[in-house]
């Protein structure tokens, strides 16, 4: 069977982050979340790691917490939660992250936080894994 020669023009494409918008109860306009891409997503977990030297080795430890708080930070792009007016109004001057858990819920924080995952197809394979497993 011959190969057939495939060109590299085949892979070029310009990607373009997704968007979704979510309506919690309460807000007169909804959120808008952005997908991260793989470059500003090592960023942010070189941001939330600490190395330490154990017995002569580094090891680097990713704090899960701050991790994720910056992750979603990130990928809210409405309401911009660095702006003085709102995050003075939530008493959280210089806290974008501390701006938004203050604004939602426990439940509306992980369903956001759920979507940022669902943008990035990070929750695909999982349901798939799951799948998987069931079958």
């Amino acid at each position: 069977m011959a190969e057939q020669q495939v060109s590299i023009k085949d892979f070029l494409r310009k990607r373009e982050a997704a968007q979704r918008e979510l309506n919690f109860a309460g807000f007169n306009s909804p959120f808008i979340i952005r997908e991260i891409s793989n470059d500003e997503n090592e960023k942010l977990q070189n941001q939330a790691t600490i190395v330490k030297i154990n017995r002569g080795q580094k090891v680097r430890d990713l704090n899960q917490q701050k991790y994720t708080e910056t992750l979603l930070v990130s990928s809210v792009v409405q309401p911009d939660l660095n702006t003085a007016e709102l995050q003075k109004y939530y008493g959280t001057l210089g806290d974008p992250a501390g701006t938004l858990k203050k604004m939602l819920s426990m439940g509306e924080l992980n369903q956001l936080a759920n979507a940022v995952t669902d943008l990035s197809g990070l929750n695909d394979s999982m349901d798939d894994e799951v799948q998987d497993v069931k079958n």
